[in-house]
């Protein structure tokens, strides 16, 4: 079920119910492909300059505050290009133990956890706008007072900003999901079974 662990199956020819379906099911997923290039990009840049920071802290006895900024600056701008990518492929709201425990005491399981990943997606499209809302407020705030960084000197709205668009990319996931039927969520291929099912 979740979308890391499910196998994904690539075919010559994938079948949608109509061409709507097909052009959000691909928009979804080129994206979370483009982000997860650019998680991977971020991870190796907070990884370098990580290093920078420890050597040169413990080893070297140079000060470089610039680099322990940075570090703090990527390891964010990474979580919420990360957590896109997870609402990508739905792994931001999957809690294995509910299916699992679910599928044990209930028969209809299926049904009832598709209405709860339902119910959870709006739930996170309510959350994502809400703090997209006030964080942009605060952005507002943050520019009119010009504050900059501290050993940098740049704009603090830089890095905010690439925070802002992790916030719009996991709301613009969130409405894909919702406008997805289920089988297409978890940016997965659809199956050979799945078609199958559809023609029949």
């Amino acid at each position: 079920r979740a979308g890391l662990k499910r196998k994904v199956l690539f075919m010559k020819e994938h079948k949608f119910p109509n061409k709507f379906v097909e052009t959000i099911w691909k928009a979804n997923k080129a994206l979370g492909k483009v982000e997860s290039i650019l998680s991977v990009i971020l991870l190796w840049a907070l990884i370098i300059v990580t290093m920078i920071f420890i050597s040169c802290r413990f080893i070297f006895h140079v000060s470089t505050p610039w680099a322990d900024e940075l570090a703090r600056y990527f390891l964010i701008i990474l979580a919420w290009f990360g957590g896109s990518y997870a609402a990508s492929v739905g792994d931001h709201l999957e809690i294995d133990i509910v299916s699992t425990v679910l599928k044990k005491v209930v028969k209809n399981a299926d049904k009832i956890l598709a209405v709860i990943d339902r119910i959870g997606q709006y739930i996170v499209l309510f959350v994502m706008l809400f703090f997209t809302y006030h964080f942009f407020l605060y952005m507002q705030k943050i520019d009119k007072m010009g504050t900059v960084s501290n050993t940098m000197g740049f704009k603090m709205t830089i890095p905010m900003a690439l925070v802002m668009v992790g916030c719009v990319l996991i709301i613009l996931h969130t409405v894909f999901n919702i406008l997805l039927p289920r089988e297409y969520w978890f940016g997965t291929e659809p199956t050979e079974k799945s078609a199958e099912e559809e023609e029949a």
